[in-house]
C-alpha cells in the first residue's frame, strides 16, 4: 500500500509539471500569434522645415554720377605770375622807403594767390627792411645810384636821411667816404673841362685882338670870364684888351 501511494504522489507531480509546460506553451502561442496579428504603427512624418520665401524684385537703383573734378590744388600759373609783379611793385616801394605802398602791394598779392609762399618771405623782407639796418641798405644804394650818374646833389640828400638814421653805422660812413671822392672826382674833370675852354676863349681873344678886331676879343673874354672870372689868363688877357682899345682910339680919330 505504501509504495502504490508514493508512486501515484510522484505519477501527480510529473502530470503537474507537464500540465506547467503546456500552459506556458500555449499562452506563448496565443501572445505570438497576438502580435503576429497586430497591425505595424504608421512611421512618424518628421516635419520638413518651411521653404523660404521669394526673394524680393531688385530695386534699381540710380547709377552714381562720376565725381566732379577737383579744383586745382594751389595758385594758378597766371595767379603766381600776377603774384610776383606785385611782390616786385612791394620791394620797389620799399626800397625808397614807401612802406604802406609795399604793404598794400603785399596784401593784393595774397588775393591774387593765396598762400603763396613767395608773399610770406617777402614780408618778413621788407620787415626788416623798416629796421634801422634794413633801411640803411636801400638808401645806400640810391646815393651809389645818384653818384654813378653824377648827380650829386640827390646823393647828398640820399645821405642825409641815412645819417638822420644812424650817422655812425659802417656803411653810412663808407657810403660818405665814396660820395666825396666822386665829389673831388668830378670837381676835377670839372676843373679841367673850365681850364679847356677859359684856354679856348682866351686864345680866340688875343687872335682876335691881333687883328683889330676888338668886338670878337670882348665876346671871347666875356664868355671866358663866366667860366672863371678869377683866372690868370682871363685877367691878364682882359688887360691887353684894354689895352690894345686904348691903343686904337686915337686910329680912329
Amino acid at each position: 500500500m505504501a509504495n502504490g501511494n508514493t508512486s501515484g504522489n510522484h505519477n501527480g507531480l510529473l502530470y503537474g509539471i507537464i500540465g506547467a509546460l503546456c500552459v506556458v506553451l500555449i499562452g506563448g502561442g496565443i501572445y505570438v500569434f497576438k502580435a503576429a496579428d497586430k497591425p505595424a504603427e504608421a512611421p512618424v512624418q518628421v516635419a520638413k522645415p518651411a521653404a523660404p520665401p521669394p526673394p524680393a524684385p531688385p530695386v534699381a537703383t540710380p547709377r552714381p554720377q562720376p565725381p566732379a573734378p577737383a579744383p586745382p590744388a594751389g595758385p594758378s600759373a597766371a595767379q603766381i605770375g600776377q603774384a610776383r609783379n606785385l611782390i616786385i611793385d612791394a620791394r620797389r616801394f620799399a626800397s625808397l622807403g614807401d612802406f604802406s605802398a609795399a604793404e598794400t602791394a603785399l596784401q593784393n598779392a595774397d588775393r591774387a594767390a593765396p598762400g603763396f609762399a613767395e608773399v610770406a618771405q617777402a614780408r618778413r623782407d621788407i620787415a626788416e627792411m623798416r629796421t634801422a639796418g634794413g633801411q640803411l641798405g636801400p638808401l645806400n644804394e640810391r646815393i651809389r645810384r645818384a653818384i654813378e650818374r653824377g648827380d650829386f646833389a640827390t646823393a647828398e640828400r640820399t645821405l642825409g636821411e641815412a645819417e638822420r638814421i644812424d650817422a655812425n653805422a659802417p656803411e653810412v660812413i663808407e657810403v660818405r667816404r665814396e660820395l666825396r671822392a666822386a665829389e673831388r672826382q668830378g670837381n676835377r674833370q670839372q676843373d679841367g673841362r673850365q681850364d679847356g675852354r677859359v684856354t679856348i676863349l682866351v686864345t680866340a681873344a688875343r687872335a682876335a685882338i691881333a687883328v683889330g678886331d676888338l668886338a670878337a676879343a670882348d665876346r671871347a673874354l666875356a664868355q671866358a670870364e663866366q667860366v672863371d672870372p678869377r683866372d690868370p689868363a682871363v685877367v691878364q688877357a682882359r688887360a691887353d684888351f684894354y689895352t690894345a682899345e686904348r691903343t686904337a682910339r686915337p686910329r680912329r680919330n
